[in-house]
């Protein structure tokens, strides 16, 4: 399971503790999506999270979204990025480290197939792909959902470690994790009252 973190759904002491009880309770990654924070902000969060849960990356994964500048001078575990960003990244030459975990964001087939083109070119690791929205989600309201079909074609596409995002609930993951090798979440752990107990729903 991966965590995607969500400030703006909760106060900062249930934020801290959703990831503290999420870490506790065997998530082993969590990426840090809050992009719209300065740098100073976003070292100050990590921080307090490293202090909130004695971050080791022995114990669970702590992923960095979007921020090169942080990523390369904070001790995260690797850096999730659009699949955009990539792309750019790739063209200026960008070295990307194989002891650091690199994930992605793609949203269709055809950005899977360009995908598997630009690691064969550039001999690039990635480690894993998300893949969404696959069901409906509050944070994509007015989009329509692409269902489990994505992540069905996009297993005959790549051999990279698939993970399902976009309205993942306990009720349906059993359905999902047939067709995928994980699956994220984010509204539905920063909302709910006990994390821990709603993890354990997930379980299967």
């Amino acid at each position: 399971m991966y965590l995607i973190t969500n400030r703006h759904l909760c106060d900062e002491n249930h934020y801290l503790s959703v990831i503290e009880d999420t870490v506790s309770s065997g998530i082993e990654n969590v990426i840090l999506r809050e992009k719209d924070m300065s740098d100073e902000e976003l070292t100050d969060l990590y921080n307090k999270i490293v202090s909130k849960t004695s971050y080791l990356h022995n114990k669970f994964n702590l992923i960095i979204n979007s921020n090169i500048n942080l990523y390369k001078k904070l001790n995260f575990s690797g850096i999730h990025l659009s699949f955009e960003r990539f792309i750019q990244l790739v063209n200026e030459g960008f070295i990307f480290e194989d002891n650091k975990i690199l994930g992605l964001s793609l949203h269709n087939t055809s950005d899977i197939s360009t995908l598997e083109k630009i690691i064969k070119e550039n001999n690039i690791k990635v480690d894993y792909i998300t893949l969404s929205h696959i069901y409906e989600t509050k944070c994509k309201e007015n989009l329509k959902p692409k269902g489990i079909n994505l992540l069905k074609e996009g297993k005959k596409i790549t051999d990279i470690k698939i993970v399902a995002l976009g309205g993942i609930l306990p009720e349906n993951v059993k359905e999902v994790l047939k067709y995928a090798d994980d699956f994220a979440i984010m509204s539905t752990l920063f909302t709910c009252e006990n994390a821990k107990l709603k993890i354990k729903e997930y379980k299967i």
